[in-house]
């Protein structure tokens, strides 16, 4: 339909015309052509080309998985420029630009910096696979991965980083190419709680009646709100109850009642994401 009219729909569009297309099943890519043929046989032929051609690309070798930790330690193991390949998700469009941009402006003598794939939305199990089988970094900004592509990610030992600030982004991966990536702060991740119900109590807010799916809810623990795979917040915790009580953590298939501090926008089907900052010793 037309972009500037929403409820005018086209049967067809000239060149400079602005449109929106719906029903697709996956956003494509800046840049990406449209190719409109007549036979739904060859448009189907050269859909599955191109899909076999990138399925050929992402499968084309493997190596020992690098992470940012890592990164510095592997510069002088071969002569040759090393390639960082970096796949990214991000909330939208705008932001994936502006990653792109600051990207562009990181230089180092001995690695350059690969983005294999750059998408809207969550991070997908075939992001898993995609850098399982290329060697590469999932970068995930203001989105986090399914419950499928987190356990794939663990199992396959894919290193996925997720940010909410660009300038942290870009700062890490800079750090990592001078090798002063400080790995002794690490984030680990306590639970996953879904909320099924939300209490509306009056003088304290919105409360989260949440069962957790797996792991455990720890009160001391920071908590990321995470809605149609996108990452809406990140608060502590204000109270976690179990029935009536005060509780310091609650377990896997357990019920819970969870307040978070400065947040009442939380709504049902929203999945919370429990994490704590953990300091490790580095070692050589």
């Amino acid at each position: 339909y037309d972009t500037l009219h929403t409820r005018k729909r086209l049967t067809a569009a000239g060149p400079s015309t602005p449109v929106t297309v719906t029903g697709l099943d996956q956003p494509p890519n800046a840049g990406d052509r449209f190719y409109v043929l007549a036979d739904i046989a060859q448009a189907r032929q050269v859909a599955e080309a191109h899909q076999a051609k990138a399925r050929a690309t992402e499968l084309s070798g493997t190596r020992a998985h690098v992470t940012l930790e890592n990164l510095f330690e592997r510069l002088g193991q071969m002569d040759k420029v090393q390639t960082l390949n970096i796949i990214i998700r991000a909330d939208v469009r705008g932001s994936i630009e502006a990653i792109r941009k600051e990207l562009s402006k990181l230089e180092h003598p001995e690695v350059q910096i690969k983005v294999l794939q750059a998408a809207v939305g969550g991070i997908t199990e075939a992001d898993v696979h995609l850098a399982d089988a290329s060697d590469a970094i999932i970068v995930g900004f203001n989105v986090a991965p399914d419950e499928g592509a987190r356990l794939l990610a663990e199992q396959r030992r894919v290193q996925i980083r997720r940010y909410d600030i660009i300038y942290q982004l870009t700062q890490d991966l800079k750090d990592a190419l001078e090798g002063m990536l400080r790995p002794e702060k690490q984030e680990k991740d306590l639970g996953r709680a879904l909320v099924q119900r939300v209490f509306r109590i009056s003088r304290v807010g919105a409360v989260a009646g949440c069962r957790v799916l797996a792991g455990t809810i720890a009160r001391d623990a920071r908590m990321r709100i995470i809605r149609d795979s996108r990452v809406v917040g990140d608060y502590a915790i204000e109270t976690l109850k179990r029935e009536k009580d005060d509780v310091r953590e609650v377990r896997e298939g357990m019920e819970c009642g969870i307040k978070l501090a400065g947040f009442d926008d939380v709504k049902e089907g929203d999945l919370l994401e429990a994490y704590k900052i953990e300091e490790i010793a580095r070692t050589l």
